[in-house]
């Protein structure tokens, strides 16, 4: 792998782990505050619960001369201080219900759909799952789908003084829109970073990457070009010829000739010289010593 391609790879690995990071962050921060709504909702479902139960408890001792009895005392009064309640955030509502004839009945106006007389929904629907549990006498927290078939974090509280269910509701899609602007607008930022950071770095490095590839281009080109002879060579002891590979035997400079870029030019040694040429030794010797002792004279 060239050197481009592993820059290539080390800014895609870095990228990767910003962006799992990121992620990691980001389902945590969601997963703490949906534990944190969920723990809002089952407070609130909760209090108004034991709320509608005190007031239906004061009314039934209190309220037997209001026209239709004390439990239709309670429900007015309930729906009278819900009518001045919009709800909370922008989806967040809550729901009174009773069962009659397999039938979820509503008690107050809805705050999204069927707003002044709400529809009453099948007992054996998918919609109104939470208000279904309620009613079932179960407390607790769902995601399930509302009345409108819209997927809903709730918390469902039986209200056992008038065998109503309560439900506080909060649409999903609320709860994840903050987090999905936010894993969009850190992702594009994270992006814009990545890539001014990228081109910076390739911007400093191209000189470097590029010096280096020519180096590594020329070492190539010298490796091409020269040959290397290695190993044991053997050599005649008397007359100096290297055996080849086939077993021929070849002069010092025809064996290194054919496996080198060298070239040989012929010469003689002092002592070949001397050897088998006396008369040209003693001359050079001479000229040697006479320009010596001319040099010494002067």
């Amino acid at each position: 792998m060239n050197p481009r391609k592993r820059v290539l790879l080390l800014v895609v690995i870095m990228a990767s782990v910003v962006f799992v990071i990121e992620a990691v962050t980001i389902y945590i921060l969601y997963n703490t505050a949906f534990e944190e709504e969920k723990a809002r909702l089952e407070v609130a479902a909760k209090s108004q619960a034991r709320l509608i139960e005190a007031i239906a408890r004061f009314d039934r001792v209190y309220s037997n001369d209001y026209p239709y009895g004390a439990r239709r005392a309670t429900l007015n009064q309930i729906r009278n201080a819900h009518s001045k309640y919009r709800g909370f955030g922008e989806t967040g509502e809550f729901t009174l219900s009773t069962k009659e004839n397999d039938q979820i009945v509503f008690l107050l106006s809805h705050r999204h759909h069927d707003l002044n007389n709400p529809k009453p929904v099948q007992w054996k629907s998918k919609l109104a799952e939470p208000m279904r549990r309620a009613l079932s006498g179960k407390s607790g927290t769902i995601i399930g789908y509302d009345y409108r078939g819209v997927k809903v974090l709730a918390a469902h509280e039986p209200v056992t003084e008038l065998n109503l269910g309560i439900v506080a509701k909060i649409d999903l899609s609320e709860i994840r829109a903050p987090f999905i602007k936010a894993a969009f607008i850190s992702g594009l930022f994270a992006m814009t970073i990545i890539g001014i950071g990228v081109s910076l770095f390739f911007k400093i490095t191209n000189p470097i990457l590029k010096k280096l590839n020519d180096t590594v281009e020329k070492l190539q080109k010298t490796l091409e070009e020269v040959k290397i002879l290695r190993g044991i060579l053997p050599i005649c002891s008397f007359c100096k010829k290297i055996r080849d590979d086939a077993g021929n035997w070849n002069q010092v400079e025809v064996y290194v000739q054919d496996r080198s870029e060298a070239d040989f030019s012929h010469s003689i040694c002092p002592v070949c010289l001397k050897k088998h040429y006396p008369k040209e030794h003693e001359a050079i010797e001479s000229k040697k010593a006479d320009g010596g002792t001319t040099n010494q004279s002067s």
